[in-house]
């Protein structure tokens, strides 16, 4: 069981996003997509998640997403978005509750509490979402797809989380929690997919890299193969050094909290 996307491609019009990418994730791992912008790494996601159209073919656990129903999509893979946006009032709690009307853990009512717990915002239930932060909506939306999916494999099956930027409005501390959060998910048997920004992030917590750039697969691998020197630099256009530290006197900040 797997997620696999073949010769993937998207256009805008007369303008290409993507050129026959592909990649294949497993469960039990974390596959980071990077890239500078505009290389193509939401649009990808996109097309896995079947939000947008897309030439080519993706398999969710052996079967076409093109063939599946919404519901059971709903109940195999959950996907948080770069942003949200509610046009009414709700309370934290009853967002993450919307996790629940179409996944697999529907008749759990301690899931929806349990989910805001893993996020540290339990004491934000019946806060109104619209009153928070931007990085307290982001733990939130992470809340409610975790809800979800609770079980990361259930009949048998691995569910998946399918992440756009999920740490993108978060200080350094809850960054490594909700990456901590994609890990204990994909360590009991389920399995990520996360676009990143953060190459260190990627680095301490993916088990397999792609690397886009222009639209296109550049490299495949693990972050040891694919986060190198020439790979780097090539992408995003600059000279970048693996491993090299800045002059003396700049100062230079890498987390080491990532489980071994």
């Amino acid at each position: 069981m797997s997620l696999i996307a073949e010769n993937i491609e998207v256009s805008y019009g007369s303008r290409i996003a993507l050129r026959r990418v592909s990649l294949e994730a497993q469960p039990g791992e974390i596959t980071a997509i990077v890239g500078p912008n505009g290389s193509g790494k939401s649009t990808l996601l996109g097309a896995i998640t079947s939000t947008l159209p897309y030439s080519g073919n993706v398999r969710l656990n052996g079967r076409d997403i093109a063939t599946l129903k919404p519901w059971e999509l709903a109940a195999q893979r959950a996907v948080l978005p770069q942003a949200s946006t509610l046009a009414f009032t709700f309370t934290v709690l009853e967002v993450v509750r919307l996790g629940l009307q179409s996944g697999i853990a529907g008749a759990r009512d301690d899931v929806p509490m349990r989910a805001l717990a893993r996020v540290g915002l339990s004491h934000y239930a019946d806060r109104s979402f619209h009153k928070l932060s931007g990085g307290e909506a982001q733990r939130v939306m992470l809340a409610r797809v975790l809800a979800q999916v609770w079980l990361p494999v259930a009949e048998g099956q691995p569910r998946w989380l399918l992440l756009d930027e999920p740490v993108s409005s978060l200080d350094i501390a809850h960054q490594l929690q909700v990456m901590e959060i994609a890990q204990d998910f994909a360590r009991a048997g389920g399995g990520v997919i996360a676009v990143m920004h953060d190459l260190n992030l990627t680095a301490l917590f993916a088990d397999q890299v792609v690397m886009l750039s222009k639209g296109s697969r550049l490299a495949c691998g693990a972050p040891g193969a694919v986060l190198t020197d020439q790979t780097l630099s090539a992408a995003y256009g600059c000279s970048l050094r693996v491993s090299t530290p800045p002059p003396t006197g700049v100062p230079y900040i890498l987390p080491h909290a990532a489980s071994a």
